[in-house]
């Protein structure tokens, strides 16, 4: 029976700002956590569903995890395909590892199986309760953390080797306070993998196939209400991606193309999420290490 840990924290914080304009003062005060708990409320909501994002893996196999950690694997099953550069892997045995906005039990399940030191902060309670779950399974043991991936302050500065980030960076309006917080909680030359979106195919609209998907919401508008619930995503664009992580510390070591965007299909069908990886190219991987 693996020893669990459980550290709740809330999202809001309480902010001190002075001569602004009293209607200006409760946009600024409340907007931020407006957000984070429309996204959550949004999440909870997944895991009630069963989306696959909140589906803990639990058939993972230690032997296949570390082939695909040394790159040995010709043909990458999936979910591994999702857990990429596969050299992040490398050597994680004992290394203290940051599962970062990666509730749902799947990226903490391949760090655990490893022999990773795994904590796990997500803002959503039904998706830390996945993590539990494969960690119970696999017999490792997790911490997980319910916080705003913008405040870490539940953890104590430089913990960690390694921080890994799922796709997640859609849902925090700016991506500084996340850069500056991952600074903090990483030992000097610990390495981050970011999240990032492509800006330009972020908001393509996958509902309709007519010969391509339609690029619908101009460059320039920089959040949508993607559900129709009030949870919203936000656009970074490239300048503001890497030259923040260059201006929170980080030296950038490494891009990597998400592999299942790569992949072709002739038969997939029109429509499907197997047809939308292959023409929408949502995310990227960027690797960097804290400079001491």
């Amino acid at each position: 029976m693996p020893t669990i840990f459980w550290i709740m924290l809330g999202n809001h914080k309480t902010l001190t700002i002075d001569n602004v304009d009293g209607n200006l003062k409760g946009f600024l005060m409340n907007k931020p956590d407006q957000i984070a708990d429309a996204n959550a409320q949004w999440w909870e909501k997944m895991v009630a569903e069963n989306c696959g994002f909140t589906q803990p893996w639990l058939d993972l196999e230690r032997e296949v995890l570390e082939q695909y950690a040394k790159g040995q694997l010709e043909n990458v099953p999936k979910p591994l395909d999702e857990i990429y550069p596969p050299e992040i892997l490398a050597d994680v045995a004992g290394k203290d590892v940051l599962c970062l906005a990666s509730g749902g039990g799947q990226q903490s399940a391949v760090f655990g199986l490893l022999g990773a030191n795994v904590t796990v902060v997500d803002i959503t309670a039904g998706q830390l309760a996945g993590d539990r779950q494969a960690a119970e399974h696999y017999g490792y043991p997790v911490r997980t953390v319910q916080a705003d991936m913008r405040d870490l302050s539940a953890l104590e500065d430089a913990c960690f080797d390694l921080v890994f980030q799922a796709p997640s960076m859609a849902y925090v309006p700016d991506v500084g306070p996340v850069y500056a917080e991952v600074g903090r909680v990483l030992r000097p030359g610990g390495l981050y993998r970011a999240d990032a979106q492509h800006p330009v195919t972020q908001f393509v609209d996958t509902d309709v196939w007519d010969e391509g998907y339609r690029i619908h919401v101009p460059y320039g508008v920089r959040q949508v209400e993607q559900t129709g619930e009030g949870a919203r995503e936000f656009r970074h664009y490239l300048d503001e991606i890497f030259n923040g992580l260059i201006a929170a510390g980080f030296m950038i070591r490494q891009v990597a193309e998400a592999p299942y965007h790569i992949r072709y299909d002739p038969d997939a069908e029109p429509g499907s999420w197997e047809h939308i990886l292959m023409h929408v190219p949502w995310s990227f991987a960027i690797i960097v290490h804290k400079l001491s």
